[in-house]
């Protein structure tokens, strides 16, 4: 049987990368699995990335965070597959599906709504819906999430939570992971705030940047993105240039001494595209205790209050500031919700439990 997993993109980009890379690796020994993604050129590249066949198809244009590629249905249908899914939202997957003539099953897995691009999605909406309809099962990461989304509410009898997870071997730390938690700790004497991910729009890192002017600790932020400079400008407009740092991208192994090293996480997302925060199990994984901002998804549902850390209102930087001093000035509360986040990520958000779920899934669907 094959099957073939439909992104964006494949490889370590994001958190949706990152699913479409644990679904192909989980799957590999009991199907044949191949990745089809969009290059971020016009040519078309072919690869093998252990143990799994990417196809990564040239595009002649990108706009509005959409590809456009002609030959993408042509590549799809070429592949043959006994069964396709799509990683959502992707207008150029989903018309390839429609249009490419296959009529093999079709599982889709909806990451994020989109909150954005209001004109745009007016014209792609009827053919989400008719994708959607194309398909015969729709795996959402919390039931937080599907209850609240405008898009699936009328395809709540498909919707099946599959909990996404991370490997419990990954977050093991390792002897580089040792040396760079006694550098950060000779570095960072005092209590550490962390972000770890992309800056861009919805994270809302501006408002952890407002919120720390009234927080005696340091602000450590990693990650890259559009939004550096502005921040940068609001760090220096602010006088915040002894208190937050960004830090840039770090390696996986150094990634494990930062959430280690930190007091406490923020997640302080300010919309629904914010849809479930990996990174919320990675500090949980080790430890620490996480603020994040109930934005109608997953991420309340990852972080539950009161146990493996505190759950705010989005955009309230004020707020965001009282969460943070309770939690670095309340020594018994952080040992409470650090064990709670360690028990949290432990037994139900691992890259195991999702794997064997999603091979259920397939089990069904391919029977």
């Amino acid at each position: 049987m094959k099957v073939v997993q439909v992104a964006h993109y494949y490889g370590p980009l994001g958190g949706i990368e990152r699913v479409v890379y644990q679904f192909c690796q989980g799957l590999k020994d009991l199907y044949s699995v191949e990745a089809l993604a969009c290059n971020t050129s016009i040519k078309t590249v072919r690869t093998e990335e252990e143990g799994i066949p990417v196809t990564r198809v040239g595009r002649i244009a990108h706009f509005q965070r959409m590809s456009v590629s002609p030959s993408f249905p042509l590549h799809l249908r070429r592949m043959k597959p006994d069964l396709v899914h799509v990683h959502m939202t992707n207008p150029l997957a989903e018309v390839s599906c429609l249009f490419s003539g296959l009529k093999c099953p079709v599982i889709a897995t909806y990451h994020m709504d989109v909150t954005r691009q209001r004109v745009l999605n007016s014209l792609y909406a009827p053919l989400q819906r008719m994708f959607l309809e194309r398909t015969r099962l729709i795996t959402v990461s919390s039931a937080n999430f599907a209850r609240t989304s405008p898009v699936l509410s009328n395809w709540m009898e498909k919707v099946r939570v599959l909990p996404f997870g991370i490997s419990q071997k990954a977050s093991l730390p390792t002897e580089r992971t040792s040396e760079m938690l006694k550098k950060l700790r000779e570095s960072f004497p005092g209590k550490v705030v962390l972000f770890v991910g992309r800056l861009i729009h919805y994270k809302g890192i501006e408002v952890l940047v407002d919120a720390m002017r009234s927080v005696q600790a340091t602000c450590l932020i990693i990650g890259g993105g559009y939004l550096e400079q502005e921040i940068k400008k609001q760090i220096q407009q602010h006088h915040l240039e002894n208190k937050i740092f960004l830090v840039g991208r770090v390696s996986d192994e150094e990634l494990i001494a930062y959430y280690q090293r930190a007091d406490v996480f923020v997640l302080p997302s300010v919309n629904r595209t914010e849809a479930y925060g990996l990174t919320q199990i990675e500090a949980m994984a080790q430890g620490t205790p996480v603020i994040c901002t109930d934005v109608g998804t997953g991420t309340s549902f990852v972080n539950e209050d009161g146990v493996s850390g505190l759950v705010i209102q989005p955009g309230d930087s004020s707020a965001l500031a009282d969460a943070l001093n309770h939690i670095l000035r309340d020594e018994e509360l952080r040992s409470k919700l650090s064990a709670g986040a360690r028990h949290r990520a432990e037994t139900l958000f691992t890259e195991e439990y999702m794997v064997m779920n999603l091979r259920n899934i397939y089990k069904e669907i391919l029977r």
